[in-house]
């Protein structure tokens, strides 16, 4: 009976150690560290990167899984999402790649976004967080309930303003 009440204490105690380790190396949120060192091939599931600025959080990137490598500064993502608290904007990308020194954001396949009264669907994206420009050169659409624009390369600014480069095709609906 002694013993069993040692071993509960035992397992009880470490078990808080254990939990208080974790909400100290989590106090933080799960913003990343620059000075992440990886050893050897690495993946974290449930990753959540937040960019803030003056406190304020600007996006907040979500994946599944985050595949590192060994002795590089990226992570490949999978089931991605990425919500731009400002406009209202929520990304969805079944694969990218996050560069940690850079801060910078590449899909390779389609991306689909979605805000309140409009949708867009691009091929890829490239996100440069430092500077807010997002840029495609691939097939873009942005559709909403008064009109459709389409073409080939975008480019778009930390101001929202934004430029579709070739081919294209707008429809307006009355």
């Amino acid at each position: 009976m002694i013993k069993f009440c040692m071993k509960k204490i035992l397992m009880i105690g470490l078990s808080v150690l254990f939990f208080s380790m974790l909400f100290v190396m989590l106090r933080n949120g799960s913003e990343i560290s620059r000075d992440l060192q990886i050893k050897g091939n690495s993946f974290i599931e449930g990753l959540r990167i937040l960019n803030k600025k003056n406190g304020i959080t600007i996006w907040t990137l979500s994946a599944k899984k985050a595949d590192f490598t060994e002795g590089e500064n990226k992570a490949e993502l999978s089931d991605i999402n990425m919500v731009m608290q400002k406009n209202g904007l929520v990304l969805y990308a079944d694969k990218g790649v996050y560069n940690l020194s850079e801060q910078s954001f590449t899909t390779d396949g389609i991306v689909r976004a979605e805000a309140k009264d409009y949708t867009i669907t691009a091929d890829s994206i490239d996100y440069e967080a430092s500077s807010g420009e997002i840029k495609t050169d691939g097939r873009i659409k942005l559709e909403s309930k008064r009109f459709e624009v389409e073409g080939k390369g975008m480019k778009a600014d930390a101001g929202q303003k934004v430029s579709i480069l070739n081919d294209v095709k707008a429809t307006f609906y009355k």
